[in-house]
C-alpha cells in the first residue's frame, strides 16, 4: 500500500510553537513611537435624532490631538453587501442602536482619550424603538431607514414545483414554528487596530481582522484613497468566528485619526463594545408547513423565514423574509 505525505496524516499547525511559548504577537502587543490612543463616543439610545454635537470641551483637554465626527469622516456609505450599503463611520442625523458611533478622539493616553469622550456633549431627541422582528414589521412601526420601507431590507422568493398542489394532495399537513436565538462569538481577543499614515500618503492598518482584503477595500472607499495606497496587515488573531469578517467603524475611525494627526493611532474594543457591535448569527423565525401521504411520502414543504440582524441591512440587516417552497414526488424515486 502506498504511503502519502499529506493524505491520511495529521497536518501540523505552524503557529502552535509561537502561541504555546508566548512569542505570538497580537495587535495589543504592538507599541509604536509617538503612538496615540483612540476612543469612541457611542450612543446610549436605541433610536434618536442627533440635534447637536459639541466637541469644544473635549478639544480643550491637554493631550487631545484630534476629535472627529461625521463632519470630518464624511458620509460615504459602506457595508458587506454593495446592494445594501447603508452604514457611515459615524451617525449623521440619528442613531439607530445602542453603541452607534458618534465621534472619536485621539490623545496621548487612553485615559485622556476616554476623558475627552466623556466631555463631548450630544443633544438627542429620543425616538420610539423596535427590538424584535414582530415589532419592526408591524403597521405604524418606527422606521429606522427611509430607504427600507416597513423595516424590510430584502425579500426573496424561491419555488420549485407546485407547492399548493402538493399540499392539496397531501393526507397530512402540519405547520410548525421555531425561533432560534441570536448568537454571538466570545473570542478571546477583542477587536483592535493600529493605523499609520506616512509622508508618502500610504496608510497602513494593522488589524485583528479575518479578512484583510475586505478591510483594505472598505478603508480605501470610505477614506477616498487609491487602494494601492492602503495596506492592511494581519498579525496573530485571537479568534473571530465571522464577527471580524468585515471592516468595523473603529478601524475606519482609527484610519481617519491617523491621517488627521500624522501619528500612529491605536484603538481597541472593550468586551462590552464587542457585544454592542457584534455582527453575529441572526435570530431566525421559521414557519414550516409540511405535507405528506399516509404512507410517509413527502409531498410538499413551504418554509417562511424571517432573519433579524437589527439596524444594519448592509450585513443582512433588518428583518428579511425568505419564502421557500418545494415539491418532491418521491413515489418513484429510489436512493
Amino acid at each position: 500500500m502506498k504511503s502519502y505525505d499529506v493524505i491520511s496524516t495529521r497536518a501540523n499547525r505552524i503557529d502552535t510553537p509561537d502561541k504555546a511559548t508566548g512569542k505570538a504577537v497580537f495587535v495589543d502587543d504592538i507599541t509604536l513611537p509617538g503612538m496615540l490612543y483612540g476612543a469612541l463616543l457611542q450612543s446610549p439610545h436605541a433610536h434618536a435624532k442627533i440635534l447637536s454635537i459639541d466637541t469644544s470641551e473635549a478639544e480643550k483637554l491637554p493631550g487631545v490631538k484630534a476629535v472627529i465626527t461625521a463632519k470630518e469622516a464624511g458620509q460615504v456609505k459602506y457595508g458587506v453587501s454593495p446592494a445594501r450599503y447603508d452604514e457611515t463611520v459615524f451617525a449623521v442625523d440619528k442613531v439607530r442602536y445602542v453603541g452607534d458611533e458618534i465621534a472619536a478622539v485621539a490623545a496621548t493616553s487612553l485615559d485622556v482619550a476616554l476623558e475627552a469622550v466623556s466631555r463631548i456633549q450630544v443633544e438627542y431627541e429620543v425616538l420610539p424603538a423596535v427590538f424584535t422582528v414582530e415589532d419592526a414589521v408591524r403597521d405604524g412601526a418606527p422606521q429606522l431607514h427611509d430607504e427600507f420601507k416597513g423595516n424590510l431590507c430584502a425579500e426573496v422568493h424561491q419555488e420549485f414545483g407546485n407547492v399548493a398542489e402538493g399540499l392539496e394532495n397531501s393526507d397530512i399537513v402540519i405547520t410548525t414554528e421555531m425561533k432560534s436565538k441570536r448568537q454571538d462569538g466570545a473570542f478571546i481577543e477583542p477587536q483592535g487596530c493600529i493605523a499609520e499614515y506616512d509622508n508618502s500618503g500610504v496608510l497602513t492598518l494593522t488589524s485583528s481582522t479575518q479578512v484583510p482584503h475586505y478591510v483594505q477595500r472598505t478603508v480605501a472607499m470610505v477614506l477616498g484613497m487609491d487602494i494601492g495606497k492602503v495596506r492592511v496587515k494581519k498579525p496573530y488573531v485571537g479568534a473571530g468566528f465571522g464577527i471580524k469578517a468585515s471592516a468595523n467603524p473603529m478601524e475606519l475611525a482609527c484610519c481617519i485619526l491617523a491621517r488627521k494627526t500624522r501619528k500612529p493611532v491605536k484603538m481597541n474594543f472593550t468586551r462590552e463594545q464587542v457585544f454592542m457591535y457584534g455582527r453575529a448569527r441572526h435570530r431566525f423565525h421559521h414557519t414550516i408547513t409540511t405535507g405528506a401521504k399516509k404512507d410517509g411520502t413527502l409531498m410538499a414543504l413551504k418554509h417562511e423565514c424571517w432573519l433579524d440582524h437589527g439596524p444594519t441591512p448592509s450585513i443582512s440587516g433588518l428583518p428579511r423574509s425568505i419564502t421557500l417552497g418545494s415539491l418532491w414526488p418521491l413515489t418513484n424515486r429510489s436512493t
